[in-house]
């Protein structure tokens, strides 16, 4: 099989056609196919049963929800120089609800979905109107992509049944109204789903992860964004141990750079200062230490470049001398480098021994700000920092 290169790793059935599974994914010009696909999957897991339209393209808006809200990624090409995606759009309108609880959970975006269901109506039509059709294709090789079969959705299921009688074809229609039109599973592929599920999704993640990174290509990391972020991502022990070690030697203390206080060596946390959801990474020259009262309010913005970065460039080249100058600090260190340091610029030409101030500050900044600035055009936001923590409060 060309495209289902796993396939040495799927238990087989009936003699079913995997190619022809296989180029359900193939040469996609929108997200839809993957995330259709993707909660057929999930929502036929328990139990075997037909699925409204309905109730995949629920299915589909909460998988898609972290990538857009929390990720900013585009889920689909520029059209007239705008996002024409269904998915995106209806994510943008329920995000707007009032009523919708923070953190989002799954059954609050599917509750959002039942509040709003006039506003994204059209979308979820648009989407039912042509998806679960085109997703049979490559089992409907008789036809062509511009045969006016695939515009008369009733002959079109009608269609599909009689092929699924000579052949097992992956689902069936069952007709109904709108978006209460049903999808049937073909036993036989469910089986083999069910007998391959983690192989068959790992495949779906990774197509979806290369259509992604070709839509948002500046954006690093995508494979991790196709879900909520989790702390489980975020490797600071070693770091955080760093700058610890880093204070006690020097006698030098920790500086928050955005309000210009002293931490506490065991009161601290590990800022990222672009973004973690949008670096996807814990590199050292990213990490500068934070109230943590204040971490909460920053959020998912970035920081106000010509009032912050300078602040932060002193920061990491206060670290740096002590690296170079203390045994006990160079030891922590270089127990950094696995989860902390793998930027080939940062490991050859930030943090070597012999930089000056000045030279030091030059190669944060020529690699720092491309990164800084794809994050802005990706749709992040700024943030202009606190004024105070008076009272224990947050002032931004």
């Amino acid at each position: 099989m060309k495209e289902f290169d796993i396939r040495s790793g799927l238990v087989y059935v009936n003699g079913l056609d995997t190619e022809k599974f296989a180029g359900m994914l193939k040469d996609p010009s929108q997200c839809y196919k993957f995330y259709w696909l993707e909660a057929i999957l999930k929502l036929t897991w328990e139990e075997e049963r037909e699925l409204t339209f309905d109730e995949i393209i629920d299915e589909m808006i909460w998988a898609v929800w972290h990538s857009v809200t929390e990720y900013h990624l585009h889920l689909g090409p520029a059209i007239r120089g705008k996002s024409e995606n269904f998915l995106e759009r209806i994510v943008k309108t329920l995000e707007q609800d009032p009523d919708l609880p923070r953190p989002v959970t799954r059954e609050g975006v599917l509750a959002a979905i039942r509040r709003n269901e006039e506003s994204i109506k059209k979308d979820k039509n648009n989407l039912a109107a042509c998806v679960p059709y085109r997703l049979l294709s490559s089992f409907l090789e008789e036809i062509n992509g511009r045969d006016r079969l695939w515009g008369s959705r009733g002959r079109f299921i009608a269609y599909v049944q009689q092929v699924s009688e000579e052949t097992d074809i992956f689902y069936t229609i069952v007709d109904g109204r709108g978006l209460q039109k049903r999808v049937r599973m073909n036993p036989h592929w469910r089986q083999l789903v069910l007998d391959n599920y983690q192989v068959i999704s790992g495949w779906i993640r990774m197509k979806k992860a290369q259509f992604l990174q070709d839509r948002n290509p500046g954006v690093p990391g995508i494979i991790y964004k196709l879900e909520a972020n989790t702390e489980g991502g975020r490797k600071l022990g070693h770091a955080r141990a760093l700058w610890k070690a880093a204070a006690e030697a020097s006698r030098c203390p920790i500086r928050d750079i955005y309000t210009g206080d002293t931490l506490k060596e065991t009161a601290f946390e590990l800022d990222h200062f672009i973004p973690w959801s949008y670096i996807a990474n814990n590199e050292l020259w990213n990490l500068t230490p934070m109230d943590g009262r204040l971490n909460a309010s920053k959020g998912n913005r970035l920081p106000e470049w010509n009032r912050y970065f300078p602040p932060l460039a002193e920061n990491q080249y206060v670290l740096y001398k002590s690296i170079f100058t203390y045994s006990e600090v160079r030891e922590r260190f270089e127990k950094c480098r696995r989860d902390n340091l793998n930027a080939i610029w940062a490991a050859e030409e930030l943090f070597v021994e012999g930089n000056t101030q000045e030279r030091f500050g030059q190669i944060l900044e020529r690699n720092f700000r491309p990164v800084y600035e794809m994050a802005r055009l990706q749709g992040y936001g700024l943030w202009r920092g606190a004024e105070s923590l008076a009272g224990g409060g947050v002032s931004v």
